[in-house]
């Protein structure tokens, strides 16, 4: 105790020796009342080191010259400093060498007090400087795992009859502490088996931590979380730490959700590519067999017109495949743009009905038009709004079996006009209405026999939008049909204008017999389209290269040019451009005929000369319409 109080201040043990020498003070005085004095040195002998301890060396002799003083006074001759008793003599004389030696006691005891407080002191400064160490090691260790926004936790296993039979959590960043549910109460201390992040299996938890506790390793490892917002994926990566185990997750969902788009996105292409493949060749194999026919000696004139039927039939057919592809095409690229005029919802009605007339005889299915009891125009594109409802009314007669019932409604709302198409046919899942509008996406899988590439819903969707209106899909479920609806804004709405007089039909003359030369590789196409021209009356050349056709222009010179662009060697444009810079070809009418049909496209084909730039199939009509032209320029 006097080490401890001899490292107090200054003050402190100023109190401590006032307090100390009073009590010896009042201890001697009542001795000296009991005992005349000659045991009051006793109390000296014990106080002499703690004052020495306390106020050094001269406060001990200070106190010890009181003290034989004040008992000189108190010995025989009572209140004289001379002392005549030998014994007293002698007792003074011992105080005296007793009290010396307490005193010297006292100094070295207060040397050894001044070293151990100067140690306590150092390991007491050795010690709060760990301490901040410690705190300033542990704030750094929070602010760097809180600004990384990684989440981060550190478990520790508890053990039951030497196995682990859960975890405990040592430690969560703020990231981590935000996936737990608030209502948890302290997360740091409680364990997985009752407080987790949302949505976590606490069995996951501790089958994947607890043998990395157990044994030092790393692991990796994807946790699947159902939450309220739908399924979430975390990707995990854990470490053993000293018995513990910590472990850095992330949200890995949206990577999760990509991949399983691009492998739905590859199955649903190679679903499209097959589908392609079927609906290519269903045109192409009775085209095959025509061309066949046609071969036959025997042939009727009723069995060519047959033939020329189906070949008509099925090359638009053909065309309608590859146009859906080329809308959905420029759409995705943001090329398409929609030609509006004042148009009445009845006519547009009317045309859906004729594109899907030959489907609805063919399957004799009962069609009910419900139109608006007075008429009603919007500005919109005719054309699209007609290939929508087409398509939507031929979907509903392939998905009826035969003598189905099909409804036609249009309604007016103060928000939107509607227009709806229901069936009675072979519906639709509920689990599949929200996949149908996807692209490459079937109706129904098992019934591919009837033909599409699952586009024509995704197309008419985007259509619908670009107008500014919604595209919705309802059934009742499985066999208890459908119903399509067409969503319009109502600030489409106008007042139609009055119709223009209409002039009477002109009639066409006869064609004008041309000199043409035809250019193309493909043997077959130049070979018929000579033909067809021939039959036409006109007079026609044809080569199959760029440099024939230079070297036929040479001796030769046409009216019209029929010029494919893909040619090998030198292309079509370099041709034209040739035509273009000899004297006697330059004012001849070019057209383009060619399976390149895209805008830049066209555009290359004015910048080389061209007057006309024809897609295949060549429209026959058009086709003699521009040839027919070539007089008018002449």
């Amino acid at each position: 105790m006097i080490v401890r109080i001899a490292q107090y201040r200054l003050t402190t043990r100023l109190m401590f020796g006032i307090a100390s020498t009073a009590a010896v003070l009042l201890a001697q005085q009542a001795l000296a009342l009991i005992a005349h004095g000659r045991l009051t040195f006793l109390l000296l002998s014990a106080a002499l080191p703690f004052v020495t301890v306390l106020f050094g060396a001269w406060s001990g002799a200070l106190l010890l010259a009181a003290g034989l003083i004040y008992g000189a006074l108190w010995m025989q001759p009572l209140g004289s400093l001379e002392v005549l008793g030998e014994n007293d003599r002698v007792m003074l004389l011992a105080v005296f060498v007793v009290g010396a030696l307490l005193i010297l006691a006292g100094k070295q005891l207060a040397k050894v007090a001044q070293r151990a407080g100067k140690a306590e002191a150092a390991n007491r400064d050795a010690a709060q400087r760990l301490l901040e160490l410690e705190r300033d090691a542990r704030h750094r260790f929070d602010v760097a795992l809180n600004s990384a926004g990684v989440p981060f936790f550190i478990v520790t296993p508890v053990l039951r009859d030497g196995h682990i039979t859960e975890l405990r959590w040592d430690y969560v960043n703020d990231a981590a502490a935000r996936l737990f549910n608030p209502a948890a109460g302290i997360v740091v201390g409680s364990s997985t088996l009752y407080v987790r992040p949302v949505g976590w299996d606490a069995d996951v938890l501790l089958s994947r931590l607890a043998p990395l506790a157990e044994h030092d390793g790393r692991d990796a490892f994807d946790v699947r979380v159902q939450a309220e917002d739908g399924e979430h994926w975390f990707h995990v990566v854990a470490a053993s730490l000293e018995g513990s185990v910590v472990a850095w997750f992330g949200d890995v969902t949206p990577r999760v959700r990509a991949e399983q788009a691009l492998s739905e996105a590859d199955r649903r292409k190679d679903e499209f590519l097959a589908t392609l493949a079927h609906e290519l060749r269903n045109p192409l194999a009775p085209i095959r067999q025509v061309a066949e026919i046609l071969e036959q000696p025997r042939l009727t004139d009723d069995g060519r017109k047959w033939c020329v039927a189906v070949l008509r039939r099925q090359s638009a057919a053909m065309a309608l495949l590859l146009d859906d592809l080329l809308d959905v095409s420029r759409i995705t690229r943001g090329a398409l743009a929609l030609r509006k005029e004042v148009v009445s919802l009845r006519e547009v009605v009317d045309e859906a009905v004729e594109i899907a007339r030959p489907i609805l005889e063919a399957k004799a299915h009962e069609l009910l038009v419900k139109p608006l009891a007075r008429p009603l125009h919007v500005e919109a594109d005719r054309l699209r709004l007609a290939q929508v409802l087409g398509n939507l009314l031929t979907n509903a007669a392939k998905y009826t079996p035969p003598g189905g019932h099909i409804e036609v409604a249009t309604t007016a709302e103060d928000a939107e006009i509607v227009l709806s198409v229901s069936d009675n046919g072979i519906g639709i899942e509920p689990d599949k209405l929200s996949a149908i509008f996807s692209m490459f996406s079937q109706v129904n899988p098992d019934h591919h026999r009837e033909g599409g590439l699952g586009i024509g819903l995704a197309l008419s969707k985007s259509l619908i939008e670009m107008h500014g209106g919604r595209l919705t899909a309802s059934s009742g479920g499985k066999d208890r049909g459908s119903c399509f609806s067409v969503h319009l804004p109502v600030d489409i709405r106008v007042v139609a204008a009055p119709a223009p007089a209409r002039d009477a039909p002109a009639i066409v003359s006869a064609l004008v017999k041309r000199c043409i030369l035809v250019v193309d590789d493909n043997v077959d196409a130049a070979d018929a389209l000579t033909a067809l021209l021939e039959l036409e009356g006109h007079e026609v050349r044809t080569v199959y290269s760029g440099e024939e056709a230079i070297d036929v222009l040479n001796h030769y010179v046409p009216e019209v040019v029929l010029l494919d662009l893909g040619l090998p060697g030198m292309s079509g444009i370099d041709v034209a451009r040739r035509i273009r810079t000899m004297p006697a070809t330059k004012d001849v009418t070019m057209i383009a005929i060619t399976g390149w049909g895209q805008p830049h496209d066209r555009a290359r084909t004015a910048e080389a000369g061209f007057d006309f730039h024809f897609t295949k199939p060549v429209d026959v009509v058009q086709l003699n319409e521009a040839i027919d032209s070539a007089g008018t320029a002449a």
